[in-house]
């Protein structure tokens, strides 16, 4: 998930409020109702209330004790994100409204069920949901029916934690870093929050309340918000509250070279291997703002394959640019050979569009190409290329010639440089059979760009708009988001938009352990996962959206995972999770023993053998006991017959 704040946006917050923002009331301090018995919370309130994030009642009562709803809550998170719908300009509303289009049928279908909906608050749910902060299974609380009325529903102590791990951009983190028991109503604490409730004890800011509970279902009032509102922002050094935020740290970003050794379009990660043993049989998400090329030229993702050599910048775990040395690196489907085939491999392209211009005079060409730039948006590029006087031009399995084709043709074409050397051309009616391998979303749009293998491994892009006419067996006409990766499908295009597709699915399980964890903002979560605990993992599914709460996931737990072709609709728990020992950072290694000290400054000494297995979850790799050293960050798994004695050992940081 990306970090929420953005640091214009919010020093422009806090000018625009420090200017006193019409139609907002801003008390920065002294509220009439913030006495003796609130002291403990007063700065907090102070502070939130002057960047206008909580502000008081038209009469200055700030009601600490009071309850906060969840679309009391919705405002609160918008606010923190430097977020007005109120104070935006023409530019940044026009932006908005598009993130509010896209998100309003997500939003009316839970909204029309209920008559006390605070409409006012629903182009900040659509900002918090493109954000990442909210999903579409938290609007469902938002209002109880209580004895047959509407009751807004208030914020608990453990919901405020996941939204503000997720605020902070941090969910990853929590869910790998699962800590042993802390609180005496640990018990209380939902599965699916524990991680973030714990990520926050771990961050001193959500530390229990002096008796040893955290009381997780009890609801957070105005004052205990403000307080982890406050908290939090000093936590990310937020300009909100006066602070500036750090510079990313220089070891952050590293180059990393190696080759592809494979590629997972539907995640948008290649797994890779390299000599340097920190990146070998990694596998590494490339942003969707990464800069990519091949052999120079700018390429899309769709344009990496196996078996290719590449330099790639690393910042923060995530390719934000990547070059393939040479674009003979492509495996593309073999073909007969044809002319163009002893012309330098290394300045080689192949080009899937449509036939923009031709100039028979010229011996001209120019091609029209569509894909998805770094932002997720559709865009084209249109590009003059000679014909060479011996290119192989065919129509249908047909020869052809340059006089033959029309503006509006679907080309194939291979170029060298300017220079066409072979064109095979297709009518506008196009028609492909293979395998769903992509769905691509364009921002803000409910329609994938889906990218098709067909049974020689090439890969065929299609738009889909709303007259796309999509039938799955078993489930009648479907919107094309509902596809699912892997579907067996028949695609009939015009000039590269889908016209109708049939497509039929098939119901699996797998029993694995999970991995690693994605969640995306962009409802393309997905999970990592392998056939064993240890070693390099070897699967990548994507979740449905809304189909299960992906925070009842945890790292490390075997599970079985039901799929509609390769996306994960259901889920069973059929171990908990391994990360559940003793976690903590190494104080002493020695031949036999190694001690480690927890977060409570507790430290236990665990024997180790030959039998010890020794993991690094950063590398992905075994370790020798030789290579731990004091300070790392690991999770201990001891022996059920002997807890003296290691059975496993996971390296966290």
């Amino acid at each position: 998930m990306k970090r929420i704040i953005s640091r214009a946006a919010a020093i422009l917050l806090c000018a625009i409020f420090a200017a006193g923002g019409t139609g907002i009331r801003l008390y920065a301090a002294n509220f009439r109702d913030v006495g003796p018995n609130q002291a403990w919370a007063r700065d907090a309130i102070n502070a939130v209330s002057a960047a206008g994030i909580m502000t008081a009642d038209l009469q200055g009562n700030f009601n600490p004790a009071n309850p906060v709803s969840k679309f009391d809550t919705v405002r609160i998170l918008a606010r923190m994100s430097g977020f007005n719908p109120d104070m935006l300009s023409p530019q940044q509303a026009a932006y908005h409204n598009a993130v509010f289009e896209a998100r309003r049928g997500t939003i009316e279908a839970v909204s029309g069920r209920f008559d006390s909906w605070n409409n006012a608050t629903d182009r900040e749910i659509a900002f918090l949901l493109y954000s990442g902060v909210l999903i579409p299974s938290d609007l469902q609380n938002f209002i109880v029916m209580h004895e047959g009325q509407e009751r807004l529903r208030a914020l608990t102590r453990e919901e405020a934690a996941v939204f503000m791990v997720r605020f902070m951009g941090r969910t990853q983190e929590a869910l790998r870093n699962i800590g042993v028991p802390a609180f005496r109503d640990d018990n209380l604490i939902a599965p699916g929050a524990r991680p973030h409730v714990y990520f926050l004890r771990h961050l001193g800011i959500m530390v229990g309340d002096g008796t040893g509970n955290v009381n997780p279902r009890d609801m957070a009032t105005r004052a205990t918000m403000a307080i982890l509102v406050y908290d939090v922002l000093n936590e990310m050094q937020s300009p909100v509250i006066g602070h500036a935020p750090p510079e990313t740290p220089a070891a952050a970003v590293e180059t990393i070279t190696g080759t592809i050794a494979n590629t997972y379009p539907s995640f948008r990660s290649i797994l890779t291997t390299s000599q340097n043993a920190a990146h070998n049989n990694r596998i590494f998400p490339i942003a969707q703002a990464a800069i990519i090329t091949i052999g120079g030229l700018n390429a899309s993702f769709g344009d990496l394959s196996r078996d290719m050599n590449f330099t790639a910048t690393l910042n923060g775990g995530e390719i934000v640019a990547i070059n393939v040395i040479a674009a003979a690196n492509r495996q593309d489907a073999p073909q007969p050979a044809q002319p163009e085939e002893t012309q330098p491999a290394a300045e080689r392209q192949i080009l899937d569009g449509t036939v923009a211009a031709v100039n028979i005079a010229a011996n001209t060409i120019s091609i029209e190409t569509r894909m998805l730039n770094p932002r997720g948006e559709v865009i084209t590029n249109v590009r003059e290329y000679t014909v060479a006087a011996d290119a192989a031009i065919t129509r249908g399995g047909a020869p052809a010639n340059l006089a033959g084709i029309a503006v509006g043709d679907l080309v194939v074409a291979a170029v060298y440089g300017n220079q066409a050397r072979k064109l095979t051309l297709e009518e506008r009616m196009r028609q492909i059979s293979g395998t769903l391998a992509e769905k691509n979303f364009a921002a803000n749009s409910l329609f994938p760009l889906l990218v098709v293998q067909d049974e020689n491994g090439r890969n065929h892009s299609f738009e889909t708009t709303a007259d796309s006419v999509i039938y799955r067996f078993g489930m009648g006409n479907i919107p094309p988001r509902s596809l699912r990766i892997g579907d067996t499908i028949d695609v009939t295009a015009e000039f590269g938009r889908v016209t109708q597709a049939s497509a039929a699915g098939a119901a699996s399980f797998v029993d694995v352990y999970i991995r690693d964890i994605f969640i995306s903002y962009r409802e393309q979560s997905h999970v990592v996962v392998s056939e064993r605990l240890y070693g390099t993992p070897d699967s990548l599914h994507l979740i449905i959206d809304g189909a299960i709460d992906v925070y009842a996931l945890t790292v490390g737990s075997r599970v079985r995972l039901w799929l509609d072709s390769q996306e994960v609709s259901n889920f069973e728990l059929l171990a908990a999770s391994a990360v559940g020992g003793f976690a903590g950072h190494v104080t002493h290694v020695g031949p036999s023993q190694i001690s480690v000290r927890d977060a409570n400054f507790n430290t236990r000494v665990f024997a180790h053998d030959n039998n010890t297995i020794f993991f690094n979850s950063v590398t992905g790799l075994p370790v020798h006991v030789g290579e731990l050293f004091p300070g790392m960050r690991v999770q201990v798994v001891a022996d059920a017959a002997n807890s003296g004695r290691v059975a496993a050992m996971t390296v966290l940081s």
